[in-house]
């Protein structure tokens, strides 16, 4: 099911895949067989995990699977990703202000526009690094995810 999920991924079929099971039955183990399978057909695997504990910040899986990704880009290739309108993910993924400190700041919007202006950033990131490679995003132990999080993960599917 995974490898087929994948092949319609690499068809231009996007879409989400959840593995559920018990705690030690191997979940991680599958997403790993997966991610090897993935990136030996050319796929860029990025991972991001929730916390278990208290006092993770908003979309930190989020934010760690795309600070990976964009780790070893250079200011220019981060900046063809990006764009120029495209700059509310530097509010969750602080690598990329880093990288880019001539960002513009996004607006100030009320409460709604803002999440929806940031979700909308980065399904835009997402959608354009995946052009010049195919990107497999593992979240895991999404059972722990915030609120805010899982609304990510459905613009975002839904995005795709």
């Amino acid at each position: 099911m995974l490898t087929a999920a994948l092949d319609d991924a690499l068809d231009g079929r996007g879409q989400m895949v959840m593995l559920a099971g018990e705690p030690g039955i191997g979940k991680t183990r599958l997403a790993q067989e997966l991610a090897d399978h993935a990136q030996a057909r050319g796929v860029l695997v990025v991972w991001g995990s929730c916390y278990e504990g208290d006092g993770a910040p908003p979309y930190w899986p989020w934010t760690n699977a795309i600070a990976s990704f964009i780790e070893p880009l250079n200011s220019e290739q981060l900046y063809t990703i990006i764009g120029s309108g495209n700059t509310d993910i530097a509010e969750i993924v602080p690598q990329i202000a880093r990288k880019r400190p001539d960002l513009t700041k996004p607006l100030d919007l009320d409460l709604e526009q803002a999440r929806f202006q940031l979700f909308d950033s980065v399904a835009t990131f997402l959608s354009n690094a995946s052009k010049s490679s195919p990107m497999l995003i593992v979240l895991e132990d999404l059972h722990w995810a915030d609120h805010a999080t899982l609304l990510l993960l459905e613009f975002v599917i839904a995005a795709s």
